[in-house]
């Protein structure tokens, strides 16, 4: 199996490490915006025994050649002006916040938040183990109405949701009931005669009504797991976030405050549109502003990989009268999130070293109770997935997690586990999975839960240094992968798994590159400037916006480990369920010629510069390895950043190209891209 022009046959154990080394190298991170001028420190390389000798660290950076062209996009503000009024920060307190009294068992909830006689009513259950018959049931009075089609979700926690045409006109119970248990889990409703859409509040973004406990914490992750739900095999993507949100198939809370809150034809939608750091904050606050529930930031500097960032325990909270000048609630909400959280948030946040008590996250031990939607995954060079889905693994189908991460292009994207994907290190304890700290609201006043009331908590939401301990990366992601996959798997289901990872990948790299190219176009192909150095892979403004060293490196990383898996199956057969009476040669032969077969039937639809629609296969993408180490520029045309060359025949359509110091620039880097490693920045 070749590399691809100008590439070396990949033999044996060899390729299958070099493909990891990908992930090995500290550096700023894979895209995620809002980098600050703090450069971020080398968080340490784990090479395995057989990574490339002497890896270079790069060429010295080249000032001028980002210098702007005529034309140039130079003076780009990535962030809206402040507007806002004081944000009135707290300080960071710390109280019990009771996580062991409240039974999450069961619980039962309905939307929207004020029920009207007459008018449809959804009926969400959700509990932490999976039900036998599972029902959702409306008792009326004397009469007790099973809800049809319950749609089920999930887990842990499970979730179970179904409609209501007509709620009825007085007090009654919704109720989550089992074959053994008929009143697992109630709730009293009281439904309202009319409508009353609710206003701003006084002061403030929104009034809080009630706490977390470990109801709502496990209604939040079914909420998650149902917002973000696809079928094992496919893949969503939505730009910009509100548009999942939008969309009443998918969001258990739309329309939940009446406000007209999520229809795109309302005269003030909600607008989300973060970035991978600010996602998670952007999913809590709109779960707590539809539930009144509080909602808190710590207001940090970014500091770096090893040291964590710089909190010094200012807390911006839902409480902030920020924008107490706006009256329309939805419009007072988006500009919270939009303008003053986008703002003070940032993936360095969520970097917080594990002993941290100052922080919005906390790091949790590697086991399915605790891994739930909702959780964060923290690269600690800079990236932030949120996890929305355990896919448990079975003899016919891979385990896996299922996360999604926003970019900053403002799409949001699904990912499948890979370690291209899931970068880990032990040299620093500031990344990995975390969940956020529980928070309270008492007596006027905001506190989080302390790591020694987490490190006695119930395992689903417990307090652990587990991942840290590991002997490294490797033992890391052997340990997850067991957890996924508990018995060995048939290496010809993993190989055929990951040539769809593969595809999945392009296919989410050509929408990057189609946003790019539509914004080149709009903006008539100014040039954008290149940065320089490591900074290519995390800066500010367009070039973090638009293109894609980072992706494209994680990209290439996986290519590798795809042509690379034939030798690792016959190197490691040990760790994989064989064929019975098949030599470990004999299953790499059969994977071999699995590829002969994929390389040309699997592959995407890519559009060119004139619209025209054309194939690219894995057999065109791996011969153009070599090409899409320089593939990453937005200020190519899209044939350029699908690796054609001047004698493609696609190449003819071809009308703009990167500037020649720019390319000059990109060759200079390549080495990096060849050796699968992301440098560190100086």
């Amino acid at each position: 199996m070749n590399r691809g022009t100008g590439g070396t046959r990949l033999a044996g154990k060899r390729v299958w490490l070099v493909g990891l080394a990908a992930l090995t190298a500290g550096s700023a991170g894979p895209g995620c915006g809002k980098r600050s001028a703090l450069p971020p420190v080398d968080v340490g390389a784990e090479p395995g025994p057989d990574a490339p000798d002497g890896m270079p660290d790069g060429p010295a950076a080249v000032v001028d050649a980002g210098a702007p062209d005529a034309g140039s996009l130079d003076a780009w503000d990535g962030h809206p002006g402040d507007a806002e009024g004081p944000l009135a920060h707290v300080p960071h307190a710390t109280c019990d916040v009771g996580l062991a009294a409240a039974d999450a068992a069961a619980r039962v909830f309905w939307s929207p938040a004020r029920p009207i006689a007459g008018k449809p009513l959804r009926v969400i259950g959700v509990a932490e183990r999976d039900l036998d018959d599972p029902r959702l049931v409306l008792c009326d009075g004397r009469e007790r109405r099973r809800l049809d089609r319950v749609e089920a979700w999930g887990g842990p926690p499970w979730g179970w949701s179904a409609a209501a045409a007509a709620t009825p006109a007085g007090p009654f119970e919704v109720c989550l009931a089992s074959r053994d248990r008929p009143r697992l889990a109630c709730a009293e409703v009281r439904p309202a005669a009319e409508d009353a859409p609710r206003a701003a509040p006084a002061t403030g973004i929104w009034p809080i009504e009630r706490n977390w406990d470990r109801g709502w914490e496990s209604f939040y992750q079914a909420w998650i797991a149902r917002l973000f739900l696809v079928e094992p095999g496919m893949t969503a993507g939505w730009r910009p976030l509100h548009k999942a949100l939008r969309d009443p198939a998918r969001n258990l809370l739309w329309g939940h405050l009446g406000l007209g809150e999520d229809d795109p034809a309302a005269a003030v939608p909600v607008e989300l549109a973060p970035d991978c750091g600010d996602a998670p904050y952007f999913l809590r606050a709109y779960f707590a502003w539809k539930h009144r529930l509080p909602f808190a930031a710590h207001v940090c500097k970014r500091g770096d990989p090893g040291l964590g960032p710089e909190c010094a325990g200012d807390v911006l909270t839902n409480l902030s009268p920020a924008w107490d000048h706006v009256e329309d609630p939805v419009l007072r909400f988006n500009r919270f999130l939009g303008e003053t959280v986008a703002r003070l948030v940032h993936s360095g946040t969520t970097r917080s070293l594990a002993g941290a008590e100052v922080s919005d996250f906390y790091p949790l031990p590697l086991s399915r109770d605790a891994l739930r939607p909702g959780t964060i995954f923290v690269d600690p060079r800079g990236h932030v997935l949120i996890l929305t889905r355990w896919l448990p693994g079975r003899r016919d189908r891979i385990g896996t997690l299922y996360a999604i991460d926003g970019h900053p292009d403002q799409s949001i994207s699904h990912k499948r586990y890979a370690r291209t994907n899931y970068f880990f290190t032990v040299k620093t304890t500031s990344g990995g999975f975390k969940a956020f700290r529980p928070l309270a609201y008492r007596d006027g006043a905001f506190c989080f839960a302390a790591n020694a009331e987490l490190a006695a908590a119930p395992p689903a939401v417990r307090y652990s240094t587990e991942q840290y301990e590991f002997a490294g990366a490797e033992a890391w992601h052997a340990r997850l992968e067991q957890l996924l996959n508990p018995e060995p798997l048939d290496p010809l289901l993993v190989f055929r798994d990951r040539l769809q990872l593969l595809v999945e990948l392009l296919a989410e790299r050509e929408t990057a590159v189609q946003v790019a190219f539509e914004f080149m176009e709009r903006n008539g192909w100014a040039v954008i400037p290149i940065p320089s150095g490591p900074e290519i892979f995390a800066t500010a403004g367009p070039w973090e916006d638009y293109a894609t060293p980072g992706r494209d490196l994680r990209l290439l990383a996986l290519a590798d480990e795809v042509l690379g898996f034939p030798a690792q199956v016959e190197d490691n057969p040990g760790a994989f369920r064989m064929p019975e009476g098949k030599t470990p040669a004999e299953v790499r032969a059969e994977l071999e010629g699995e590829w002969e077969r994929a390389r040309d039937e699997l592959g995407i639809e890519v559009r060119r510069s004139d619209g025209a629609a054309g194939r690219l296969t894995l057999a065109t993408f791996v011969e153009r390895l070599r090409a899409f180490e320089t593939a990453y520029n937005p200020n190519d045309c899209p044939e350029v950043r699908w690796g054609a060359g001047e004698n493609d025949p696609e190449y003819a359509t071809c009308a703009h190209r990167a500037p020649p110091a720019q390319r000059r620039l990109m060759e200079s880097y390549r080495l990096w891209f060849a050796a699968r490693r992301q440098p560190t920045a100086p």
